[in-house]
């Protein structure tokens, strides 16, 4: 048995098989899209219980090919973003919605929770402005700023034909909403 336990060791170290090290994979909690195509996806860790605040990006020529680009690296310090963990969707205002929304629900690591935000002057710009997306947008939440989840813009969609977005933009306090606009 010791024999077995010891070769299968071996195997392991000799393939270069290793656990993936905790501090080497990054929580994306907002995800920023813009473009019908190429499609850019910013993606931005950190907020309430993490006081990371990687960056990363990845482009494709639809949002699933982007997607596609996964494990994006954030080159500063190398490390894996996951997006298991996105509460919050900025989009641009030239995404193709209904396909960006589709995707989210479908993909097994984005969640049909996340809430669904409209950026002013684009998603990857109103990011990079930003110091703390995520802390930012968590204070616009609780202060009664309501955006509805993936799944309910994408039921609006359908149903109604459109869907309120709650606007985002930068302001002289940080990140601010400028009222709600009607997606169609």
């Amino acid at each position: 048995m010791r024999r077995l336990a010891a070769a299968m060791i071996m195997v392991l170290l000799l393939t270069g098989c290793r656990g993936r090290e905790p501090d080497e994979l990054a929580l994306v909690r907002v995800l920023g899209v813009d473009g019908p195509g190429p499609v850019i996806l910013a993606a931005v860790c950190g907020g309430d219980d993490q006081g990371d605040g990687s960056r990363g990006s990845c482009a494709g020529t639809d949002f699933l090919s982007a997607l596609e680009g996964l494990p994006w690296t954030n080159e500063e310090d190398r490390e894996e973003l996951s997006l298991t963990s996105v509460s919050w969707l900025v989009v641009g205002r030239d995404v193709d919605l209904e396909a960006v929304l589709l995707a989210v629900l479908r993909d097994q690591e984005l969640a049909g929770l996340s809430t669904v935000w409209l950026a002013d002057g684009g998603a990857a710009a109103l990011l990079e402005r930003c110091e703390d997306p995520a802390a930012a947008l968590t204070l616009l939440a609780r202060q009664g700023v309501e955006a509805p989840t993936a799944a309910k813009a994408l039921a609006a969609l359908y149903n109604e034909g459109q869907v309120e977005l709650p606007v985002l933009d930068m302001g002289e306090n940080g990140l601010e909403c400028q009222g709600v606009e009607l997606w169609r």
